[in-house]
């Protein structure tokens, strides 16, 4: 062997050492290594902002980094959303999905919302979520949804209030509507507060709106809560029946809230993250406070996520080609 060919073969097997050598360094470093960016697209203060703020709080302390809450504004949740699908898909910039623009907009707008929700984000995990109220003010006659839904067939003008036009709760009419077959007036407002304190003065029949925001009223007996909008037994209101108990089959509608990445995040960081929150979730403090806000801890897997946010979709479809409800 000449002494020029084994410079060459000492050379290469330095190289295939420090390759190898550093392989296990590369594979093994740690997620995440500097602060993690969440985007939530709505305002600070709100249910979707303090929600996401909690499972951010429990990601930082098990997980050893910051997790910050950037609040970034406008067209009801889109610009947000855009903001984190055209991010790097590095795992270093987090979506707090909600319905809006995750599961309403992207059915029903008029206009394409400038992204696949299936192909440009990759579903992490429930933070929580909870049904919508029916709920009636105080002296409303109507004490059951079967009472509600007996007066409509009976020929009564129905008057069901809503947040505004392509709200939670407007939807949550027109699916009523839809599957009922009853005329029910639909009564927008601008946002729930308003529609409530209208409520209660008997302007409108009843709303069915995200459990939170009625609770205080169910609570101190302003409203009188009828049932709920989820698929099984609220665990918060376990007496309150569902409206599929009551005979409304297929309605079913929740408010959640959860996280998402960019499409390319990889897996590992999607399990990571989607572990640490469930952990963190689990937290009997966490539960306490999730709770007197009205709402369910969550920490689901993400294709169990995936699932949840299509089979909404297909509600929202479905209702938007019955009744031909489109929103600017």
């Amino acid at each position: 062997m000449t002494q020029t060919l084994q410079s060459a073969l000492g050379a290469i097997a330095l190289a295939v050492l420090g390759t190898a050598a550093s392989a296990p360094a590369i594979a093994q470093e740690k997620y995440p290594s500097r602060a993690v960016r969440v985007v939530v697209p709505f305002a600070a203060g709100g249910a979707t902002d303090l929600l996401t703020r909690i499972a951010a709080t429990e990601l930082s302390k098990r997980m050893g980094q910051n997790f910050v809450v950037e609040n970034v504004t406008g067209a009801g949740g889109l610009i947000g959303a855009q903001q984190v699908v055209s991010a790097k898909p590095d795992g270093y910039t987090l979506l707090a999905g909600s319905p809006g623009p995750i599961t309403i907009m992207p059915v029903i707008a008029r206009k394409p919302v400038g992204y696949d929700v299936d192909k440009d984000l990759i579903p992490i995990t429930l933070i929580a979520d909870s049904p919508g109220a029916m709920v009636v003010g105080k002296g409303s006659k109507y004490r059951t949804i079967q009472e509600v839904m007996a007066a409509g067939k009976a020929g009564a003008r129905l008057t069901c209030g809503s947040s505004g036009v392509g709200a939670f709760s407007h939807l949550n009419c027109e699916l009523l509507k839809s599957l009922t077959g009853l005329d029910i007036v639909h009564v927008p407002y601008r946002g729930a507060a308003p529609a409530l304190v209208d409520l209660v003065g008997g302007q409108f029949d009843f709303i069915i709106e995200n459990y939170p925001s009625p609770a205080k009223l169910i609570e101190s007996g302003e409203v009188r809560l009828l049932g709920v909008t989820s698929a099984t037994r609220f665990a918060l209101k376990p007496d309150a029946a569902t409206l599929v108990e009551a005979g409304v089959k297929g309605h079913v509608m929740s408010a959640w809230i959860g996280l998402m990445a960019p499409a390319g995040t990889p897996v590992a960081i999607i399990n990571a993250v989607q572990r640490e929150t469930a952990e963190g979730l689990k937290d009997p403090a966490v539960q306490k406070r999730l709770a007197e806000m009205g709402v369910v801890g969550g920490g689901s897997l993400p294709a169990d996520f995936a699932r949840y946010l299509s089979a909404e979709r297909d509600t929202y479809r479905t209702l938007s080609a019955q009744t031909g409800l489109k929103v600017d």
